[in-house]
């Protein structure tokens, strides 16, 4: 049986969409292999000496969870402290920083990466690609393996392996529209930044009939009596809250400004738009290169220009009108996510690449 461990220096358990990725793939790996899930006990963040992953859900207390003293940021003591006498595990890492210690150890590594690496991360990635312990970097979009190997070269096309996020199929609830003749419900489950969307959606109340169901953050100055917010939820209540509303929003823009200034847009893959294939949403989204890497429009979804507001309406309409249109959008999406994209699914894939 192949041993790996996940390997990261991200905070856990913490409710961020890495955290939430992490969690779901230790569930996946716990199920399969010999897993162990490692993060720092960061003595800065007292909060972080939990191993409790409850806070994502039920039935994760089964993960392997280690805890290592950190007592400060990219720390060789945190990463001696994992390393195994056993020279058959596997490192998966989320982090160049540990990606480059267990390979100079002579261990087999496989890198994670969400976002355009910097200058020393390529430096390093030109250096270890042909490392015989190095197993392949993994990628979550086309357009984030396209704009590395511009960098690098075609040369190492084959060892980036592009592998979308996911979702636990089995934590949603898949519905049929059933019979419903009333006007639809639409929704949306994230953050307010810049570029997540909010600029689209607090137009379309004005001139939609639908009633609106707001995740994730609050709005004081709301006018409209068909929105409701709901504010920040934990993700274990994500599935109920998905069980709301019918249609679900996903008006990514170009660029996506996270809290700590990085723009992710060209880069996302976007948890929640396999969260809404899992739980039978009709998805209205974005027309964007990297939303059409998971979505084709009248396919499983309805893709639409990012900033034009009228055509928001006009599918959110196309929908209400169309009940035939809104069953065969959801049967495909949820399938698509049942058969390429669940977190199981990714799990054997990366197994895939040990094996080979």
């Amino acid at each position: 049986m192949i041993k790996l461990s996940l390997v990261t220096f991200a905070s856990l358990p913490y409710p961020s969409a890495e955290g939430v990725h992490m969690t779901m793939m230790a569930n996946a790996f716990c199920n399969v292999v010999d897993f162990e899930l490692i993060s720092p006990f960061k003595i800065w963040r007292p909060k972080t000496l939990s191993t409790n992953l409850m806070l994502f859900g039920d039935g994760l207390d089964t993960i392997k969870h280690k805890k290592f003293l950190q007592l400060k940021p990219k720390q060789t003591f945190f990463l001696n402290s994992i390393l195994s006498n056993d020279k058959e595990r596997v490192y998966y890492c989320r982090q160049t920083y540990g990606a480059n210690f267990f390979l100079k150890k002579k261990r087999r590594v496989i890198l994670e990466l969400h976002g355009l690496p910097s200058n020393d991360e390529f430096a390093f990635l030109k250096n270890v690609f042909m490392m015989t312990e190095f197993i392949g970097l993994v990628v979550i979009t086309e357009s984030l393996k396209i704009d590395i190997l511009s960098f690098l070269g075609d040369e190492y096309n084959d060892k980036i392996h592009v592998l979308p996020d996911a979702a636990d199929v089995d934590r949603f609830h898949y519905r049929p529209l059933g019979k419903k003749t009333a006007m639809l419900k639409i929704g949306y489950v994230g953050s307010n930044y810049p570029g997540k969307g909010w600029e689209i959606i607090e137009k379309l109340p004005g001139v939609c009939d639908n009633d609106f169901h707001i995740y994730g953050f609050l709005h004081e100055n709301n006018s409209f009596l068909n929105v409701t917010f709901y504010g920040k939820i934990p993700y274990s209540q994500i599935p109920k809250a998905l069980n709301s509303f019918d249609v679900g929003l996903l008006p990514n823009q170009p660029n996506v400004i996270m809290a700590g200034g990085d723009d992710i847009g060209k880069y996302t893959s976007p948890m929640k738009l396999f969260e809404y294939m899992a739980s039978g949403k009709v998805i209205v989204a974005s027309n964007l290169p990297v939303i059409r890497e998971i979505l084709t429009d009248n396919h499983n979804a309805l893709l639409v220009p990012h900033n034009d507001i009228n055509a928001w309406k006009e599918a959110i309409t196309k929908l209400n009108n169309n009940k035939d249109l809104y069953l065969k959008l959801q049967e495909q999406a949820y399938q698509d996510v049942c058969n390429l994209y669940s977190y199981k699914g990714r799990v054997n894939k990366i197994l895939k690449l040990i094996g080979n």
